[in-house]
């Protein structure tokens, strides 16, 4: 009998440590909120929102799926602060996520964004919560949008279209925020009208960009991924894939997604080409990232 009770605590133990391994959270998210723009003297409300920020984020689960610790996706939130007064923020904000390369010890940055002239209020002792049915504050649903977007962009390099669900998950959140924010910040002429969350999600969920999504994904699982192993088949992919551009770029020519990508992968693709020894494929693809990535023609003509 005791043998037997024994056993039942064992198995009861075991299904506590399973499901808390399979409901493990999906980001490891570095928070840092720099309020060296405003007044000093306000530093406590400021150090409150970023540790309230890094456990709200790192804690949440935001899919079903299960994610094991090695598997956590590193992503960072760099938060300016612009102004503050009376509980109100005025924030710029930047997002990143990084990729494991495989068989290496080498993150790529995959995603990288920047959102500025945010607005959302926060008070001391206020605790940040998200509904999935509705809007509760621009806070959360500001970081429930990105959280969501990192998760959704990571998969999408593993898998093609997977990080689909994500997105509309994503746009659920940016709709009900449009809906019943007083903000602007969720409109699609918010910061000039381009380069916004409005735009962003519009062109992660239409099949007019699924090739830049593509391109994405072969990027990474069919080139670096492959660096280890063969270095010289890894660099040939990833040039067959960066071509891929000159076709998108014919009819929607410097998109926000192809900018997105080469914010995130111009000094990546730099670094990995600069002592390539095939001349003739190195002037080629000189030629093709100079048409389809112009603002980093200085750094392309050091190639």
């Amino acid at each position: 009998m005791l043998l037997k009770m024994s056993y039942l605590k064992y198995l009861i133990y075991s299904a506590i440590i399973f499901s808390q391994i399979n409901l493990s959270q999906e980001l490891n998210c570095n928070v840092t909120v720099n309020y060296s723009l405003v007044n000093q003297t306000e530093s406590k409300i400021f150090i409150e929102l970023e540790n309230k920020i890094k456990e709200f984020v790192n804690s949440k689960k935001w899919t079903n799926k299960s994610y094991k610790d090695f598997e956590k996706i590193n992503c960072s939130f760099f938060i300016t602060i612009l102004d503050y007064s009376n509980s109100s923020f005025r924030v710029n904000f930047e997002i990143n996520s990084f990729r494991p390369v495989l068989n290496s010890t080498f993150a790529s940055n995959n995603f990288l964004f920047r959102d500025n002239g945010l607005d959302f209020k926060f008070d001391t002792n206020q605790s940040i919560i998200f509904s999935e049915s509705k809007f509760e504050s621009d806070l959360s649903s500001l970081l429930a949008f990105y959280s969501l977007i990192i998760i959704g962009y990571d998969n999408d390099t593993f898998s093609k279209n997977s990080g689909m669900e994500n997105y509309l998950n994503a746009k659920k959140v940016l709709d009900f925020s449009s809906s019943f924010s007083n903000s602007q910040m969720w409109a699609p002429s918010h910061g000039g009208g381009r380069i916004n969350k409005f735009w962003l999600i519009d062109n992660l969920t239409s099949s007019n960009y699924q090739t830049i999504k593509q391109i994405n994904y072969n990027y990474h699982l069919n080139g670096l991924d492959l660096l280890i192993g063969d270095e010289v088949e890894a660099k040939q992919n990833i040039i067959a894939t960066l071509k891929n551009f000159q076709s998108i770029n014919r009819f929607r020519p410097n998109s926000l997604l192809q900018q997105m990508f080469f914010q995130s992968k111009s000094d990546e693709i730099f670094n990995l080409f600069l002592l390539f020894e095939n001349k003739s494929e190195i002037k080629e693809l000189k030629e093709l990232l100079i048409n389809v990535a112009p603002f980093y023609t200085n750094k392309w003509e050091k190639l």
